[in-house]
């Protein structure tokens, strides 16, 4: 009986995690956040945050693990006229950036994520964010996190478009991200390997399970009260 209730408790969280799937899908090119995470390694330190086998938090050296993500707004509007190039000022809504043990987040400020789109001449995807918070290192404060991605053929879009899909990183003959601390001769940066989506209905289905999960836990303790 118990084995019953516990199967019918994951059926039911299947169902509802499938059901926010479905009811936030429309809704996703509308002004449904959007969240990409990303991954990579450090190849340069640069400046004063430099510490020779540095991990982080006391300074960095070469070869460091980097990961993090970053929320933006989809519906946000393009801020430039010109038909190749969008600029989309403010988007981004959240930012957290790990390396070696370090970790800054965003509190939001300044931001904007450019895409250029201009066959012949070249491609981008930039995302850059100021006003980050984070733990000093070597007596510097952290004040900017970028994503660059440059195709020089400019075929990695077919628009200026905000992207609600990740872009393919093959797609681009070179990659950086960087994490500036005041001035940009004071930095830590390398080449992404993963930028990846993390869909919203990942997270539905998993708060239905709890829930459910919840629930049923409940009910069997009602019946052993009773």
């Amino acid at each position: 009986m118990k084995k019953t209730r516990q199967n019918s408790i994951v059926v039911h969280a299947f169902k509802l995690g499938a059901l926010c799937a479905v009811l936030l899908y429309p809704m996703s090119g509308n002004a449904a956040p959007i969240s990409f995470n990303f991954g990579g390694s450090v190849s340069g330190v640069f400046g004063n945050v430099f510490t020779q086998n540095g991990t982080g938090a006391n300074g960095f050296s070469s070869a460091l693990p980097m990961s993090g993500s970053f929320t933006f707004n989809s519906s946000t509007s393009d801020s430039n006229g010109s038909a190749n190039i969008g600029r989309y000022n403010g988007t981004i809504q959240n930012l957290t950036v790990t390396v070696g043990n370090y970790t800054a987040t965003y509190s939001p400020g300044t931001s904007f994520i450019r895409v250029v789109s201009n066959p012949g001449v070249g491609s981008t995807y930039h995302v850059e964010v100021n006003n980050l918070s984070g733990p000093l290192v070597n007596g510097r404060a952290p004040s900017a996190f970028e994503i660059t991605l440059e195709n020089p053929t400019g075929t990695a879009f077919t628009n200026d478009h905000l992207p609600t899909t990740p872009p393919s990183l093959s797609s681009f003959s070179t990659n950086e991200w960087r994490l500036i601390f005041g001035a940009t001769g004071h930095r830590v940066q390398g080449a992404l390997n993963s930028l990846v989506p993390l869909p919203a209905a990942v997270w539905l289905f998993g708060a239905g399970l709890i829930a459910l999960v919840g629930l049923g836990s409940r009910g069997l303790v009602t019946r052993k009260e009773s």
